[in-house]
């Protein structure tokens, strides 16, 4: 214990009834020996520690007092609202309760045929459990891998097409055409007949800007709308 220099040993409880006094006098000086009543018994002192097995000694008054404390099956307690307990079961060899020829003969036998249950199969995994709820599935697979290799393919040729070198013949005959589309659009764009032009416009002032510009502000139109052209 806490605090104790000495620990006393756990000695004898003796338990009394109507001895009373003369009985706690007589046994006080005995180290480790404890008494009590017994309408106030004690859990701690019958089995200190948790432990049963205590030597307990009962007087003559005080085990004829525990059938009226504690009752019996055929007969009230004094305590409020106290039932003795009993036990469930009569026979306390349960084994032999169950192989009896009583409880056998009652019982089912014995199930030996164990039915399982079927694993369940991903129909997205696993194609005869997909064909078996879809038909079709097989003739759609087939169209959509036939489609995909189809554009495959025709991917392949187009970019073989691009990659293969031009001939000759036909680089030239591009090239020329180039050349004569661009000696068109610089031909367009040189405005040699000058004073044709602004005639035809219905202007006769043009002025350059200082970025090499011609600018003209008709004076039928309001100043946002200004005509610019290449020098």
């Amino acid at each position: 214990m806490r605090n104790r220099r000495y620990i006393s040993r756990k000695g004898s409880l003796i338990v009394y009834g109507t001895e009373g006094a003369q009985l706690v006098k007589a046994f006080r000086n005995i180290p480790g020996v404890e008494v009590a009543n017994v309408e106030r018994l004690n859990l701690l002192k019958l089995a200190p520690g948790g432990h049963l097995g205590r030597f307990v000694i009962w007087t003559k008054s005080a085990f004829e007092k525990l059938d009226s404390i504690d009752g019996f099956f055929d007969k009230t307690s004094e305590k409020k609202g106290y039932i003795l307990p009993r036990s469930k079961m009569v026979n306390a060899d349960l084994a032999r309760t169950i192989n009896s020829d009583q409880v056998q003969s009652v019982v089912k036998p014995i199930k030996k045929k164990v039915k399982r249950a079927p694993m369940k199969k991903n129909p997205l995994k696993n194609l005869n459990t997909m064909l078996k709820l879809n038909p079709y599935a097989k003739t759609a697979r087939r169209m959509s891998l036939l489609a995909e290799a189809q554009r495959g393919n025709a991917k392949k040729e187009k970019l073989d097409k691009k990659r293969a070198q031009i001939p000759k013949e036909e680089a030239a005959a591009i090239k020329a055409v180039g050349k004569a589309w661009y000696e068109t659009m610089i031909s367009d764009g040189d405005y040699i007949e000058f004073e044709n032009f602004s005639k035809w416009l219905g202007v006769s002032q043009w002025k350059r800007n200082g970025f090499g510009m011609m600018i003209h502000i008709p004076m039928a139109f309001p100043l946002p709308f200004l005509f610019t052209f290449l020098a």
